[in-house]
């Protein structure tokens, strides 16, 4: 499915960019595109889908990856935080603290789901969402910290998904192909 749709995606560019110290003339070279046409990215005009697909496969940078499938199809974007660290250390205790959070709702929550969909009220509607929101805020963190694992492998998170995948089908988690 070919879309015509382009994305701004200059800052993550220059992000990508400084962290794999990886420069235009690469990218354009990888990407089989002209040197200009990778300069105006950089400089803020508009990315189609496929090239930013191809520039993300070039660099495998697990950040950058979830920065553009954040942008494109609003999934969970990447964490990159001013005030806190990003290493494994410092996102196992906030997730921690995360599904601390999560647990206190939990029974709440589950006490609400025992119902059929009629017969909730507004205080339960209130408690599952409370609980799916906290548990979102505990995915957020997870995702970074399974990327910073990866990272000190030397692996970004798309070369891990493939290596994962026939696991997966195997457990029947995935349907196979």
């Amino acid at each position: 499915m070919k879309s015509s749709k382009s994305y701004v995606i200059s800052r993550e560019l220059n992000s990508v960019s400084e962290r794999r110290q990886i420069n235009q003339v690469a990218i354009a070279k990888e990407t089989c595109r002209a040197k200009t046409t990778v300069n105006g990215y950089y400089r803020g005009e508009p990315t189609p889908i496929e090239a930013m697909q191809q520039i993300a496969e070039v660099v495998d940078d697990s950040i950058f990856s979830q920065q553009l499938s954040h942008k494109v199809f609003e999934n969970i974007p990447a964490m990159e935080s001013e005030v806190f660290r990003m290493d494994p250390y410092a996102l196992d205790i906030i997730q921690s603290i995360e599904q601390e959070e999560r647990n206190q709702l939990k029974s709440k929550a589950m006490f609400a789901l025992t119902k059929n969909k009629e017969a909730l009220s507004k205080e339960d509607k209130e408690a599952i969402f409370e609980y799916a929101m906290n548990y979102l805020d505990e995915v957020f963190i997870e995702i970074r910290y399974i990327i910073t694992l990866f990272e000190k492998l030397g692996m970004s998170m798309m070369t891990a998904v493939k290596r994962r995948v026939p696991h997966w089908k195997m457990k029947k988690y995935l349907k196979g192909e």
